[in-house]
């Protein structure tokens, strides 16, 4: 955008009720909680004497606004379309590098960015941060500075959803502004060697503090909270047996993430379980109750710490966890276990006089919330079978909810990883045993970056399984998991909760969406319902409902169209009229959920 130096109208200052205005669309933009940065950070990136001006760009011929401070010497951000922020490369971005997700790009690519072209796909080094997408704002830094943006620019492209850029063409990002362009402003800078992407911690003096000294963790209490008379009693998990074997090869807090306690349990029993899996069974509840927000029913928020966690987390504990109290776990205070979450991404809280409010949680997209399976909570046992979700009344409606057991069997290069642990390529595992697999090998083969936990180390092994080229040499733990589980062969089963699984048959691939579809017929819509065989549906018993509630000629037929998981030969239901919504609240009555269910209204004109 800079390539031509712009034209800058004269500045003014900005008043401190709009000073505050800015600094608060700035949080709200990049999701930083107010409470999180200390008065001197907030000071870096909107500063007290900020100055703001109208500007044009003569290489493009865009306007926008310009802030700028230290008496108009240093540009800060750039407003574009009357919202967006842009934060500049060398006075925001290296002092708050921790503002935005960075990719990376080889050194000569950086010079023609500097001269005004945009950065193209193949010019990029992947692994790609998985929020990426169309709109994101992004910064560039070089293979050989990978941590100092050097430039920063808008994503043309879902980055996320991209692991290979060889063969690929077309502009992945727009450049807005580059280091060494034509931008103007006074003194002089030099590149720093090295910048520091971990969000800065705020000093709280209420806040609880830990110490790891000799290999013990000694936990200063500063306040209380519930207190439960009962000590957890359950069964181990297999996942569980090797995370802790895992914790006591790294012997560093977090170094490496638990699995989920998801399966059932099996013959080892042991009295009391470890403070890692207590750790693990909070997080699968706060995981259970972010999915049930989601899917079923929505919670309110902002909520009160000790409400969401007694009303909410507690029940979704795993059931053989019933009894677990937080102080059971690391983090030992609530307002520890939340802020951890949300540094996981799943919650955002606000802390104010020693008091946390949830601000909101996860969505969908959130790469644990998406790939979390449901498992039998501490709720769900103590309401037996009184949560039913179709009505006591319809006889032929079949009772429970409907679950999808997804499992991966391990193929090509990465059976290498599976056989050094002793694991069967045979099997077919789940999500959180595949999971399992891999960290087990990364801990044998001592792979963890010991400066970064989250870093894994490729070996020639790992390298393989990359496809991207060149190879890169380590990759976040979390992105190596999901390469491992793409390249593993996905199955799936469908059953009704209390359901002995055993005796269904595995299914090859990713289970097919059930299709409803409006469309015309002789000058009339219609409603068209398939796929329903795949997950256990009457059709004719739902055929037959449907007549009743839509008041509506109703018809079951061979599906016209073959659908994604063989439609040959399936049903279909046809109702006379638009009965989408009839048609999903009789689905949800079976047990399914509308992530399930796609409808689409072919009647209606694109845009």
């Amino acid at each position: 955008m800079f390539r031509k130096k712009p034209s800058i109208k004269p500045l003014s200052p900005v008043r401190s009720s709009d000073r505050r205005k800015l600094l608060a669309s700035i949080l709200s933009q990049f999701n930083i909680p107010t409470d999180t940065l200390s008065s001197e950070r907030k000071d870096i990136i909107v500063p007290a004497d900020i100055q703001t001006a109208k500007f044009i760009a003569h290489s493009t011929g865009e306007t926008g606004i310009i802030y700028v401070g230290e008496e108009g010497s240093k540009p800060l951000w750039l407003k574009l379309n009357d919202e967006i922020l842009i934060p500049t490369v060398v006075f925001t971005l290296w002092k708050c590098p921790f503002l935005l997700p960075i990719v990376q790009t080889w050194n000569p690519v950086i010079e023609k960015l500097r001269n005004g072209a945009d950065l193209m796909l193949p010019g990029l080094i992947p692994p790609f941060p998985l929020t990426l997408k169309v709109g994101s704002i992004v910064a560039i830094a070089s293979a050989e500075r990978p941590s100092v943006p050097l430039a920063v620019g808008i994503c043309n492209v879902d980055l996320g959803t991209i692991t290979q850029v060889q063969g690929r063409h077309g502009k992945a990002i727009l450049i807005i502004q580059c280091y060494g362009d034509e931008l103007p402003f006074r003194g002089k800078v030099s590149v720093p060697a090295k910048l520091d992407l971990d969000f800065p911690k705020l000093e709280d003096k209420n806040a609880l503090t830990s110490d790891i000294e000799n290999g013990e963790i000694e936990t200063k209490i500063a306040m209380s909270i519930e207190k439960l008379d009962l000590a957890p009693h359950g069964h181990v998990t297999s996942e569980s047996q090797v995370a802790s074997v895992l914790a006591d090869n790294e012997a560093t807090e977090g170094e490496i993430e638990k699995t989920e306690l998801q399966r059932q349990p099996v013959e080892h029993v042991r009295e009391l379980p470890t403070t890692e899996e207590v750790d693990e069974a909070f997080r699968m509840a706060l995981l259970s109750t972010i999915h049930d927000s989601r899917t079923e029913t929505a919670l309110e928020f902002p909520q009160a710490s000790s409400t969401f966690i007694s009303a909410h987390l507690l029940k979704h504990l795993p059931s053989s966890y019933s009894a677990a109290q937080l102080r059971q776990t690391s983090w030992k205070k609530a307002a520890r276990f939340l802020k951890a979450m949300e540094k996981d991404g799943l919650v955002k809280v606000k802390e104010k006089g020693g008091e946390v409010t949830i601000m909101g949680i996860a969505g969908l997209d959130n790469i644990a919330v998406k790939d979390f399976r449901s498992f039998k909570t501490a709720g769900s046992r103590k309401a037996n079978n009184d949560s039913k979700i179709p009505d006591p009344s319809d006889g032929d409606v079949p009772a429970g909810k409907l679950v999808i057991r997804e499992y991966y069997q391990i193929r090509d290069k990465g059976k290498a990883i599976a056989e050094a642990v002793s694991k069967r390529t045979s099997d077919y595992y789940s999500a959180a045993e595949l999971r399992m697999i891999l960290l087990e090998y990364i801990a044998k083969e001592k792979l963890v970056n010991e400066k970064n936990p989250r870093e894994i180390m490729l070996n020639p092994v790992l390298a393989s399984i990359i496809s991207t080229s060149p190879k890169p040499r380590s990759l976040l733990r979390e992105d190596l998991i999901g390469r491992f589980r793409e390249m593993s062969s996905p199955y799936y089963r469908i059953v009704r909760e209390g359901e002995d699984e055993r005796g269904i048959k595995l299914l090859r691939g990713t289970p097919p969406k059930i299709q409803i579809l409006i469309a015309m017929k002789q000058g009339h819509k219609v409603t068209r319902i398939t796929n329903l065989e795949t997950y256990k549906i009457d059709v004719q018993g739902l055929a037959n409902e449907m007549r009743t509630e839509c008041a509506s000629s109703t018809t079951v037929n061979k599906s016209v169209e073959g659908t994604s998981g063989g439609g040959q030969g399936k049903l279909e239901i046809q109702v006379q009229g638009p009965q989408s919504k009839t048609a999903v609240d009789l689905l949800e009555r079976r047990g399914l959920q509308k992530i399930w269910i796609e409808v689409r209204d072919s009647t209606k004109k694109s845009k």
